[in-house]
């Protein structure tokens, strides 16, 4: 079966290994199959017989151009790269194995990276890096382009995108494909090949310098944080895509991607510095904030717990109060209806005590006639203490002789009982000349009495009564009893 790829001089066939099979270069290198089309080459997998069949990339120059200029072109780029990469070695660039011609054919031999470039790792995601990532990629690379900018003399690299960074599985970065990179001269380069959105603007009139390679990090950047390709000649800020993308980042990439050379970042030690600090102080700022985090949840549970605490108490506090609130109403009733009580029978012993006096105990004087006939004439209040004694039980003596009251005039029989003594009394009182008495004994006759000396007795009467016998009802009740007598 004949091969899509042809010799462009001779016609011969050129072998295709994934149909025609593997095949031998300069006796050491077998060509196993193949691995992807580049802008100028075919990259193929083969095998390095001499070292135990190891893994190696074979790139060749293609060799359909449509104009001869462009083919020259494609050559002189092809012959640099080898004679640049012969020149470097560094841990983040793919190193150069062999390079030589056959068959008129240019093939240059590089070691075989296991891994992706960060063009389809994004696409095969489908969503952008996260932002620890990709600044640990950018570290990186600034150190391979420091290497490159310090080399002597100094290689710009010019065709920094995520096609042409390769990721392998332990996460460390290899920049391939150094087609169109050249040794810097102080006189310039004419030669005008971009990649839109990642060439800065001097890059497009064939100025490019070291900071042409700090341009084209910086919009790489941008389009791993945000998954968007970047636009050509214009300042990249991620956070304009993304507002989760912190500030410090943000400022890295649009410093980088300044239009004016000198705004951007003069060297790629400097940027790293930036990027270190960047990465150093995000770790701590992470811890510092979970620290706080967890001293805000601590002092927030115990506030919480405390709380919780505090209310319950307070409940329970609110309750007893409440219960000892209606004890007190109810004992305050209690207490209150047991005065109104007292205060009812106070007033009915006042009531009492007022209806044996005749007109309310206004006017008059009160005589007391004895057995032997003597008269006494004194103020009716100040016998009434006497008078008290007979007819309250407990006052006084009661084996007293009972008294008559007169006004002066003609005696009033008032009657008055005692159990306790044999005499009777008769009293007369006022200007009444009636006889008032009751069947009161014979031999009971007016006896006069001194105001003051009646006064003393029913003073000294009343302090013989315990008051606790006026207020107390079974007190009260030998009153009563008399009192119905």
């Amino acid at each position: 079966m004949p091969s899509s790829f042809e010799h462009s001089n001779s016609g011969l066939p050129y072998r295709d290994p994934q149909k025609d099979g593997p095949f031998v270069l300069r006796g050491r290198w077998q060509v196993v199959d193949y691995l992807g089309q580049g802008g100028m080459g075919t990259v193929y997998l083969a095998r390095d017989l001499n070292l135990d069949n190891r893994n190696c990339v074979v790139k060749r120059l293609r060799d359909d151009f449509f104009r001869d200029e462009d083919k020259e072109k494609a050559q002189q780029f092809f012959l640099r790269e080898a004679k640049v990469l012969s020149k470097l070695q560094h841990p983040n660039i793919v190193l150069v194995l062999d390079s030589f011609r056959e068959d008129e054919e240019y093939y240059l031999v590089m070691e075989y990276v296991e891994g992706h470039n960060l063009q389809d790792m994004l696409k095969e995601r489908e969503e952008p890096f996260s932002e620890d990532q990709v600044l640990g990629w950018s570290k990186q690379i600034c150190e391979v382009l420091h290497y490159l900018h310090a080399h002597d003399p100094p290689v710009i690299y010019r065709d920094l995108k995520p096609s042409n960074v390769m990721i392998d599985t332990k996460d460390n970065v290899k920049l391939v494909d150094f087609g169109i990179a050249r040794l810097y001269q102080d006189d310039g380069d004419n030669t005008h090949v971009v990649s839109q959105g990642y060439s800065p603007p001097e890059q497009y009139w064939g100025g490019a310098d070291p900071r042409s390679d700090i341009y084209a990090l910086g919009a790489t950047m941008y389009f791993l944080l945000t998954g968007e390709e970047p636009l050509a000649l214009t300042v990249c800020s991620p956070r304009d895509v993304d507002e989760d993308i912190s500030e410090a980042a943000d400022l890295i990439v649009s410093r980088a991607t300044q239009q004016d050379v000198y705004l951007r970042y003069q060297s790629a030690l400097e940027m790293k510095d930036e990027l270190d600090y960047v990465t150093t102080a995000q770790p701590e700022e992470k811890s510092n904030f979970k620290l706080l985090e967890m001293t805000v949840g601590i002092l927030v549970m115990c506030l919480s717990i405390g709380g919780w605490f505090a209310y319950t108490k307070f409940l329970e506090l609110k309750k007893e109060s409440e219960f000892q609130l209606g004890q007190n109403r109810e004992e305050r009733v209690i207490l209150e209806k047991r005065l109104e009580e007292i205060k009812r029978r106070e007033e009915t012993l006042k009531k009492m005590v007022e209806s044996q006096i005749p007109n309310g105990g206004k006017g008059g004087k009160i005589s007391v006639k004895n057995g032997s006939g003597s008269t006494s004439t004194s103020d009716p209040f100040a016998t009434f203490g006497s008078g008290m004694a007979n007819f309250i039980p407990g006052l006084g003596n009661k084996n007293r002789n009972l008294p008559s009251i007169s006004n002066g005039e003609d005696p009033v029989p008032v009657p008055v009982t005692n159990s306790n003594s044999a005499n009777g009394a008769t009293l007369t009182y006022g200007t009444d000349k009636e006889s008032l008495s009751q069947g009161l004994p014979a031999n009971m006759t007016n006896v006069p009495a001194n105001r003051n000396h009646n006064r003393s007795a029913f003073d000294t009467a009343m302090e013989d009564r315990d008051e606790s016998q006026l207020t107390d009802p079974e007190g009260l009740a030998p009153l009563e009893e008399d009192t119905q007598r």
